[in-house]
């Protein structure tokens, strides 16, 4: 019988996998984005219609946030993501057979509660294949398949759309999760079932098993114990707020740039398609840009404070340039002052995502980030209601106003909630 055949870095293929499954998710999020101008006209929807819809699949995916990532434990790495997949992409096919806007809510309520798990799966793959020392980089791997994806979404779906209508655009981005699978489903093992696995790579993971960190909470009534617990420091709360404030810019630019630019530039599909995807561009180097940054000014000698507050300033401030994109005569400008604010928004964010594993011990980590998740849903639900009624009532300029102040707010609770940046529970 002939050897079987060990690749190197197995890892990376693994994560490779996960960067196409984050790409999919983004694509399956925004294909409502891109077909919002042509939808709204058919079911003669206003803007705060379309914030209900866009609501639906927040509200969900904040829940999901929650849950997917215990699901996971429950149904191990392959089959939790398996079954993920399989659950949103039906969502999204289901989202083609809409007629109205409260079946069209239904089905992007199933989507957002199917996407959330993504995350939670893709980060116990990387934690599975990926030692302590490289695992950041794992995860900035597979995450850069969101910037990918909200980069080609304008692209791809646009001329489907033009080509066969919004309904084929659900239809044909909903399959795409559906061709990932078998891959997936062949491909993927924990380390030490992997016949592919080198032993170098094996002995690298395995090295690691015997100093695991202590567990968390298990169970609700655990978990809920342990939150209590944990909102008594002012550092969580301000982790929960500076979410709660900065991350409605992003599903502001991913759920509303198309209708805006269809609604007060004119802009047709082909214009979507062939002038959107500028804004998000920057955002496939911006994770590691702000990464890097607090990195090497910690490895400079600064304080953890000192450095992720410099870099969540710096880029805080970059994303006032959503001010003036409703003002500004020249659709290039505007399409340039949305891309920094994004750009600026993704090197800001991965400093927040990071900010639990600064205050609380490694078994604390997840449960913070949820906290923190949460807040992030609960302000961009709240912050979706206010664009469609202001929408309707004016325009998109004060909204643009609105999106410019948020990082200001976002900073207020970095500096005077959340005060000095430092472990304020020990292991």
């Amino acid at each position: 019988m002939a050897a079987v055949r060990k690749i190197k870095n197995l890892k990376w293929w693994i994560c490779t996998l996960l960067f196409l499954a984050t790409l999919v998710n983004y694509l399956d999020r925004q294909t409502l984005a891109v077909a919002t101008p042509e939808i709204a006209r058919e079911f003669a929807l206003n803007n705060q219609d379309v914030a209900l819809i866009n609501n639906a699949f927040t509200a969900a995916y904040t829940i999901g946030q929650l849950l997917m990532g215990r699901f996971v434990d429950i149904l191990g790495t392959k089959v939790g993501f398996a079954f993920i997949m399989v659950f949103w992409s039906a969502a999204g096919l289901l989202c083609s057979t809409s007629r109205g806007a409260l079946s069209l809510s239904v089905y992007r309520f199933l989507l957002g509660l199917g996407e959330a798990g993504n995350w939670p799966v893709s980060v116990k793959a990387v934690s599975e294949w990926f030692p302590a020392k490289s695992r950041s980089i794992g995860v900035a791997y597979f995450s850069s398949g969101s910037g990918v994806g909200a980069m080609l979404a304008p692209i791809i779906i646009a001329q489907v759309i033009i080509w066969g209508g919004w309904r084929v655009s659900f239809i044909v981005i909903g399959t795409l999760g559906f061709l990932w699978l078998p891959l997936w489903w062949w491909f993927y093992r924990s380390p030490g079932e992997h016949p592919w696995i080198s032993d170098e790579e094996l002995q690298e993971i395995e090295a690691e098993k015997g100093a695991a960190p202590t567990k968390g909470a298990v169970g609700v009534t655990a978990m809920l114990r342990e939150w209590a617990a944990l909102l008594k420091y002012r550092q969580i709360w301000g982790v929960f707020l500076i979410r709660f404030f900065s991350d409605s810019i992003l599903w502001f630019y991913i759920q509303w740039l198309p209708k805006y630019f269809a609604d007060e530039r004119g802009y047709s599909m082909q214009e979507i398609r062939d002038k959107l995807w500028i804004v998000f561009l920057p955002t496939i180097f911006a994770v590691m840009l702000g990464g890097a940054a607090s990195s090497w000014l910690i490895r400079r000698g600064w304080s953890v404070d000192r450095s992720r507050k410099t870099v969540m300033l710096v880029t805080g401030l970059l994303m006032l340039s959503s001010m003036p994109v409703g003002v500004v005569e020249s659709d290039l400008v505007a399409l340039l002052l949305s891309s920094t604010a994004l750009l600026a928004f993704y090197a800001y964010s991965v400093n927040t995502l990071t900010l639990p594993a600064d205050l609380v011990p490694s078994r604390l980590v997840a449960s913070v980030s949820g906290l923190s998740g949460m807040g992030a849903g609960i302000g961009s639900v709240c912050f979706t209601f206010a664009v469609g009624r202001i929408a309707d009532s004016f325009s998109f300029t004060p909204v643009f106003f609105l999106v410019g102040l948020l990082p200001l707010l976002s900073l207020v609770m970095l500096f005077f909630v959340t005060g000095r940046i430092h472990r304020v529970i020990e292991e």
